[in-house]
Order: structure tokens, then sequence, then C-alpha cells
């Protein structure tokens, strides 16, 4: 093992990089307690090193180089193991999730590591098999259901419902109920929140392919209101705010109009009004979190949502937005933030010229001119 061990980046990797995959710094099991695992996986400590060559360097051209060679190497080692069943499903689940984490760091947008996605998806399913019985007790088992749960969430509506491979989903759904309001190091109490948004993103994806479903809507609809994520931290429960209005948003601008929602705030707004309202009230909720707190790694999701919801009319909250993205790219340094960052850009200008062009055609259409 010490033949393959880049003491520099390994270290790098336990001090920096560990700690923007959690909440707390000193509550972090990827950092130190993770050199347990390390001993027993040359592919975990080859995609360790990757990810930290990256981080290390912005992603530079210099730091490509060592990254690619390690996450060849990690492809390679990672197939022997689970060709032999030599290493832990935990440790596997957290090799599987750096090298789909490690494929953020590319100028190709597209490609967020599906293939590694679904891999967690044949892990998790072993892992539940074997200890959803122990999830109220094993905290080990408990942190990667959380991961993959969380990797799910950010990644559902991206995957072709075409593309979905069979999930028990049941299982999961269990052990979400039996993890409870175990607090997890990545995200906190939100467990059950993530996942019914990860649910969310594949039924908006699943809408794009077939027509919609306006029980299933209703349903999720329910489930976001009534789900119980709250902290006694002030911090986590604007972040927990802002998720739910991320998912409220992502399914109001995907259904449009369903006589099934209960929410009561559509008696006060119309459908446009209320998206529009929780994608202000969504930015004020996270802008309110510290620029310096860990929690800033968790907010591009709704930043996203929300910021593409903002009106011409906003323009310094959407400035607020694009400081923010490119504060977390200065803590996290995942290019995914700066992308995020020129599509709402981009969104702001499309609103704009829009609203320009809708000006013209109607100050036009007053003098009588004809089209």
């Amino acid at each position: 093992m010490d033949d393959i061990v880049n003491r520099r980046l390994l270290q790098y990797w336990l001090e920096r990089v560990s700690q923007i995959i959690v909440l707390e710094p000193n509550n972090n099991p990827y950092s130190f307690p993770i050199l347990e695992y390390i001993t027993k996986s040359c592919a975990l400590v080859r995609i360790i090193q990757s990810v930290s060559a990256r981080h290390e360097q912005y992603s530079s051209a210099q730091a490509s180089v060592i990254a690619l060679e390690e996450r060849g190497k990690a492809l390679e080692s990672f197939r022997g193991e689970m060709d032999r069943l030599e290493t832990t499903p935990q440790a596997s689940l957290l090799t599987a999730m750096l090298l789909g984490l490690s494929h953020g760091a590319n100028d190709d947008m597209a490609d967020f590591g599906k293939q590694h996605l679904f891999a967690a998806r044949i892990l998790i399913g072993k892992l539940l098999q074997h200890t959803s019985n122990l999830l109220e007790y094993d905290s080990l088992s408990r942190l990667c259901c959380g991961m993959y749960i969380y990797w799910d969430m950010c990644t559902s509506f991206l995957v072709d419902p075409d593309e979905e491979q069979e999930f028990n989903s049941l299982d999961l759904s269990i052990a979400v109920r039996r993890m409870g309001r175990w607090h997890h190091p990545m995200y906190g109490y939100c467990t059950e929140l993530l996942f019914i948004l990860a649910d969310v993103g594949r039924y908006s994806r699943q809408v794009l392919h077939s027509p919609p479903n306006p029980t299933r809507e209703a349903s999720l609809e329910q489930q976001l209101l009534n789900c119980d994520a709250c902290s006694a931290n002030s911090s986590l429960e604007r972040l927990y705010g802002a998720f739910r209005k991320h998912g409220l948003i992502f399914l109001y601008r995907t259904s449009g109009s369903n006589g099934l929602f209960t929410n009561t705030d559509l008696e006060e707004f119309s459908l446009e009004a209320l998206i529009h309202h929780y994608a202000v009230e969504t930015v004020h909720l996270l802008l309110e979190i510290p620029m310096a707190s860990n929690h800033l790694n968790f907010q591009s999701l709704p930043l996203l949502t929300a910021g593409s919801e903002l009106k011409s009319t906003d323009s310094g909250l959407r400035g607020h937005v694009l400081q923010r993205l490119r504060a977390m790219y200065s803590l996290n340094r995942l290019p995914a933030n700066l992308h995020v960052a020129r599509l709402l850009e981009n969104c702001g200008a499309y609103r704009t010229t829009a609203i320009r062009l809708s000006g013209y055609i109607t100050c036009c259409k007053k003098d009588g001119d004809c089209f």
C-alpha cells in the first residue's frame, strides 16, 4: 500500500478536501477516520488522491494529468476489488461517490458520473439487504445510506427514465424511516426531505417523456409540505427551508396548474406568482447563512432553481446569487458552481431580452404596425 500513497495528496484530503462534504469540520468521518478503510482499498486511496490533485490546483491542466492518472488507476483497482469482493460495502460506496464527484471537475457538464451512480445503487441495495435492521444503531451504515440519498437527490432529474435501473425503493424508504432524525455529517437531519426531493426530480424528468400524473403531483406536494425537517441550528433551518421551496418550485414549474394541489399559499397567490415568491424567499433564506459557514457548500441546487425564477426587477438579488456561487467555488473549487453562475447569467439575459422584445411588440401593435 505504501508504494501507491502520495502522502502530500492524502494529507491534503484529510485536512482540506474532506471538509467540503460535511457541515461541520469537527464532525468529519471522511477525514482521519477514513484511514481505517484506506488500508483495505487501493481504489479508495487512488480516487482520494485524484480528487485532491484537482482541488489543490483549481482543476488546472497540470492537476488534470495527475488527477486523470489517479482516477484511471482507481477505476482499475475498483473493478478488481468488486470482482474479488475484497472490500467492504462502505468503502466501495465512498469510492463510487468520489468517482462521481471527480466528474464534477470536468469541463463536460453533461458528464455527471452516471455509471458510478448506477454502481452505487447496486452497492446500496446490497448494503440494505444485510443491514437494514441495524440502521437504528449502526452509524456507519447510516452514513453510507445518507451519502447515497444525497447523491441520488442531486442527480435524480438528470437520469433519463429509459436508463433507470430496477431498484427496490421500498427498502430505501424503510431505511429512511429507520434512520429517523439521525444527524448525518453531510446534511444534518433532513434525510426524509432529501428522499422526497429525489422523487420530485425523477417525476419531473418523467413528465418530459410521458403525460403528467396529477394524483402523483398532489402526493409529492403533500410530502414536501408535511415533511418534518427542522433543526435548532438556524443555518440548517434556513437550508432546509430553501430545499423544501426548491422542491415545490420544481414541482409547480413541472406540473403547471393542478386542481388537486392543496397548498394554502395558492389561496393568496396564483401559481406563477407563488413560484416567484418562493424563489425570492429561497434566495433570502440562503443569503442569511454566513459566507464563512461550511453550509455554503450545499446551496448550489436551491440557488440554481430559485435564481432561474428571478425576474429582471430582481437584479439585486440575482447579483447576490452570482456572488454567492463564486464564493462557493472559492471554498470547494468545484467548476460546476461556475457553470451554474454562467447559466443564471444567461437566464437573466434571456429574461431581459424577452421583456424588451415584448415591450417592442406591444408598442408596434399600438402604432398599428403589422407582422
